[in-house]
């Protein structure tokens, strides 16, 4: 994504201005979910997160050095994962608690997405309307657009991404719940190289023109783009925004 924006044909103020919108929103949607994490946490008996300050959406708390220029550079990556106590998790089994906090950073994302979703025809059928055809006006109006659009299509990325059943993400911590103690330490034993993975799969991608790890991010987060997409084009019929104006 970085790189699609520097190499664009606009000027320099343009490309600072959708930098900016880019890092604000990638730093929304990791604090997110991790704030969600941290919260489930302690929701099911564990002070840790709070002791470490992750219960809050301040990005600085979650930041990943290696996971925030995967962002930067592919628009999905992860970021410093929610510490937590197992023995502390009493609030209800320790498995069901494991399993929502697995999936609270994933639920947070989806929600995210929704919300978007449903204020971009929202300013949209504004923006039709609107008697305002200013110069000025044009720029907040598409400013705001590409800051909802891209809320919407990162919080997607980043569920998908995170539900991918591979150490150390949440579709993994989800599924080891299931496996028996000795066969989780194999896989476990993994994850110290997924990050190595990513990163040539990215570099596949950016040089190589081999989009594997893009075409199975599309793939999980098909399922999940289809109701909330019928639901923002609900919302269009409903305001009866045009086709051709829509997002």
């Amino acid at each position: 994504m970085l790189f699609s924006i520097l190499e664009s044909d606009v000027s320099i103020a343009e490309k600072i201005m959708e930098l900016t919108i880019l890092i604000m929103v990638l730093s929304m949607t990791f604090s997110f979910h991790e704030f969600s994490h941290a919260w489930v946490a302690e929701k099911c008996g564990d002070d840790t997160p709070r002791r470490q300050g992750r219960i809050t959406l301040n990005p600085l708390a979650h930041i990943d050095p290696l996971g925030a220029i995967m962002m930067l550079l592919a628009g999905f990556g992860w970021a410093k994962p929610v510490q937590y106590n197992p023995n502390n998790l009493k609030r209800y089994k320790r498995w069901t608690c494991e399993r929502m906090i697995s999936l609270a950073g994933v639920t947070a994302n989806y929600i995210t997405a929704i919300v978007a979703s449903c204020i971009v025809p929202l300013v949209v059928n504004w923006y039709w309307h609107s008697a305002d055809s200013s110069e000025k006006m044009q720029l907040a109006i598409t400013l705001v657009l590409k800051f909802f659009y891209y809320l919407r299509e990162y919080s997607f990325l980043f569920l998908a991404f995170n539900l991918l059943p591979v150490p150390p993400l949440d579709g993994y911590r989800f599924i080891s719940t299931f496996i028996p103690f000795k066969r989780r330490r194999l896989f476990e034993n993994v994850s110290k190289y997924s990050y190595y993975v990513f990163f040539a799969l990215l570099l596949m991608g950016r040089f190589g023109n081999v989009h594997i790890l893009s075409k199975i991010i599309d793939l999980v987060a098909w399922p999940f783009r289809y109701p909330v997409s019928f639901l923002q084009n609900g919302i269009y019929d409903l305001l009866k925004v045009p086709v051709f104006f829509r997002l």
